[in-house]
């Protein structure tokens, strides 16, 4: 093997971090992709954040934010197009004794989750069919590891 095959394969791009991050892009662009086929009219962030919201009605926007991995400018803004377009609404509660924002659905947001929601679901399924279901519980539990060393060791602000 040629010097240059063998700084190919020790490059930054053959590593595990950079496979883990090029997955997870692939998988947003064709969850966009799917969306965008389907004229959602939703981005994958935007459809990712209102079935965060589903799952967690009355979800604040701190712990949204901490969720989906979004800054509080990003979510803000996420948020504002998500309202703007009667997907969700937001009320004013109480958290311990501060006022806080929470999230919940509209009819229409519930509605463009059980329409495509399955479909996502079902595009990724394809892709994942090649693995064992045990073969995929030991990714999970692997990247869970992952995630959960580098949070030790990082402050993600948000």
């Amino acid at each position: 093997m040629s010097d240059r095959e063998n700084n190919l394969l020790n490059c930054y791009a053959d590593r595990l971090p950079y496979k883990i991050e090029k997955a997870a892009i692939y998988m947003k662009l064709r969850g966009s992709y799917i969306l965008n086929s389907f004229e959602a009219g939703l981005s994958i962030d935007q459809f990712i954040t209102l079935e965060t919201i589903a799952f967690n009605p009355g979800i604040c926007q701190r712990d949204l934010s901490k969720i989906v991995l979004k800054d509080r400018s990003n979510i803000t803004r996420i948020l504002n197009i998500l309202e703007d377009g009667g997907l969700i609404i937001r009320e004013l509660s109480v958290k311990g004794r501060r006022p806080v924002k929470t999230m919940k659905l509209t009819d229409r947001g519930e509605e463009m989750i059980k329409k495509y929601s399955s479909p996502l679901e079902k595009d990724m399924d394809v892709f994942l069919s090649d693995f064992s279901e045990e073969e995929l519980e030991v990714m999970k539990r692997g990247l869970d590891k992952i995630i959960d060393k580098i949070s030790e060791t990082v402050s993600i602000q948000i």
